[in-house]
This record gives C-alpha cells, sequence and structure tokens, in this order.
C-alpha cells in the first residue's frame, strides 16, 4: 500500500478486488498525508536496497510489488519451502515434548485411574479483568473484549467484540459465574489428542475499528493457516490428533504477531497486542487433576501506555 501511494502507477493494486492489499488500502487511506509519505519514502528506499533486502527476505523477495498479482498469489506460485515441509506420517505421531510447552501455567489434562464420564464440549471461560495501568488516552478506558478461536483441524471462528466496562488504574471487572467466551465441539475431528487455541484482543475502543479488525484478521489468518495446512498434509484440514493441531496453533499466533504489527494503527481503536492461549484434550475422558475445570490462569496485557490483567479458565461440559 506504501509502494502504491508513492508511485500507484509502478506499483499497482492487484486486480483482484478480494485481494487482501485492498482491505488494507482503504485503512491506509485513511491515515494522515504525512504518515502515508513518511511509510511510501520507507517501502521505496527498502525496495531499492537490492541485495540487503534479498538476503533478508529469502525467497519472499522474488514477490514482484510491480505485479497486477497479488502477493498471497505469487507466494503460491513460488510453492511452500521444503525444508519446512512434514511428512503427513509424522505429523500424525505426537511427541510428548511438544504438549506441555505450549501450555505452561497448566499442565495438560491426565486420565485417573477411575475413568470418568466423557464429556463433549470445551469452553474458555473469561473470571476477571483488571487494569494496572490505564492508557494514555484522555479519560476512562473503554476497554472491549474480542478474539478467534481455532480448533486442532484448522477451523477458524471469530469471536465478536462485547464491552467489557469503562477502567481507571485499580478498576476491576469480576465475571461471576466466569463469562464463557468461546466453545468448541469435541466430537469434531479426529483422533486424540486435540488442541484447541484461542485469540484475545483487547482494545481501548474510541474509534469503533475493532469488529472491523478482527474481521480482516480473521480472514488473513484463515488464508495462511489453509494454505499452509495444505501444503504440509495435502489438505485443507489437518488430522486432529497429534502435532498437526498444535502447529496450526503455532502458525496462528504466529501470523496474529505479525499481522498485528502491520494493522494495529490503520484502525480507530487501540488494539492491544493480542494474546493466544492453548489448551490440550487427550480424550473425552481427560480431565485436569481429576477436574474438569483448569485452575485460573492469568495473561498480561500491555499496549499504549496501558496495563491490564485477564485471568481466564478452561471448563469441559457436556
Amino acid at each position: 500500500m506504501a509502494a502504491h501511494h508513492a508511485e500507484p502507477a509502478k506499483y499497482p493494486l492487484p486486480a483482484d478486488r478480494a485481494a487482501a492489499e485492498h482491505l488494507l488500502a482503504r485503512r491506509f487511506d485513511a491515515l494522515g498525508d504525512d504518515k502515508k509519505k513518511k511509510a511510501g519514502a520507507t517501502v521505496l528506499a527498502d525496495l531499492r536496497t537490492g541485495a540487503i533486502r534479498s538476503r533478508r527476505l529469502g525467497d519472499l523477495a522474488r514477490v514482484d510489488l510491480r505485479s497486477p498479482a497479488s502477493v498471497d498469489t505469487q507466494l503460491k506460485r513460488l510453492g511452500f519451502p521444503e525444508r519446512l515441509r512434514f511428512p503427513a506420517d509424522e505429523l500424525r505421531r505426537p511427541p510428548a515434548s511438544l504438549v506441555p510447552g505450549l501450555l505452561p501455567e497448566e499442565q495438560a489434562p491426565r486420565r485417573p485411574t477411575a475413568v470418568p464420564i466423557a464429556l463433549h464440549r470445551l469452553e474458555l471461560r473469561i473470571r476477571r479483568v483488571k487494569c494496572l495501568d490505564e492508557t494514555s488516552a484522555w479519560g476512562s478506558d473503554e476497554i472491549h473484549l474480542a478474539g478467534t478461536g481455532v480448533d486442532g483441524s484448522g477451523e477458524t471462528r471469530q469471536i465478536r467484540p462485547f464491552k467489557v466496562r469503562s477502567f481507571y488504574d485499580g478498576d476491576v471487572r469480576l465475571y461471576d459465574p466466569p463469562r464463557r467466551f468461546h466453545r468448541f465441539d469435541l466430537d469434531e475431528g479426529t483422533g486424540h489428542p486435540k488442541s484447541y487455541f484461542v485469540t484475545l484482543v483487547l482494545a481501548e475502543a474510541d474509534g469503533g475499528g475493532l469488529a472491523e479488525y478482527v474481521d480482516t484478521l480473521l480472514e488473513l489468518v484463515r488464508k495462511k493457516v489453509t494454505a499452509h495446512l495444505t501444503a504440509a498434509t495435502g489438505s485443507t484440514r489437518g488430522p486432529s490428533g497429534g502435532p498437526v493441531g498444535i502447529l496450526i496453533g503455532m502458525a496462528v499466533g504466529t501470523a496474529v504477531d505479525r499481522l498485528f504489527d502491520r494493522l494495529a494503527d490503520l484502525y480507530g481503536d487501540d488494539v492491544f497486542k493480542p494474546v493466544t492461549v492453548c489448551a490440550v484434550v487427550p480424550a473425552l475422558t481427560g480431565r485436569w487433576a481429576g477436574r474438569p475445570v483448569t485452575a485460573p490462569a492469568v495473561t498480561d496485557v500491555r499496549g499504549h501506555g496501558g496495563h491490564y490483567q485477564l485471568a481466564y479458565d478452561w471448563r469441559m461440559y457436556d
């Protein structure tokens, strides 16, 4: 978008109006003239670095911003890097070392000696939101929460925004009982263990841009997950058992982080850096320390001069 703004004839937008570049261009156009001019100059300077840029980007340097084809289309033509490709059989064998490392705040559920009844649903619940430090915006913080959920086979869903409350330093929003943020059907997919991921997006909502931010984020993440899953396993939906679910979650987390760096300043709301949390369910009869509910966990969310804490838990139920 920046290169197109600086030299539109040389760097056209893709001919495909559904391409992600057109989504981002609409937000880029809303920026001030000084920001757009500075961004254009920075990108053009980078494009002139030649060999230095090629060493930094590797195969991605072959993407031609002068082409009418979208970046996504050009990347598919490049093919998935062979060094990153996983054999499908290997993805179905779950190395135990991958499971606990993704959930440091809670061990994976264990099967107790006496097998309990099967539970078929999983939910992430918000227990508390606390303001440790307000943002630098004038007045109270109007905090909203939204996000995305991804199951172990790559199915991605949006979690619509809702208002938490207005916050000053030290204020707490307690949910008693805990508020359901997102739910999963544990019967979907193939074998176990199954991994589930939820990305929490907190925003100080003063411009009404959070819903559009999550819409854009969801669409871009969904495209990337589908493309990588197809390249790695040959299917748009992977086997949910084994590490393929964990790999999907790791890909989503990486995509969320990278997209946030590029999208956050293009929307009217002050969006905090998203946080992705994970639960691993080894079986429908699995439990956490013998219970269907995890111990409460806390994650810190920082941005725009503010600092918030979200307390949450996971619960299996029927």
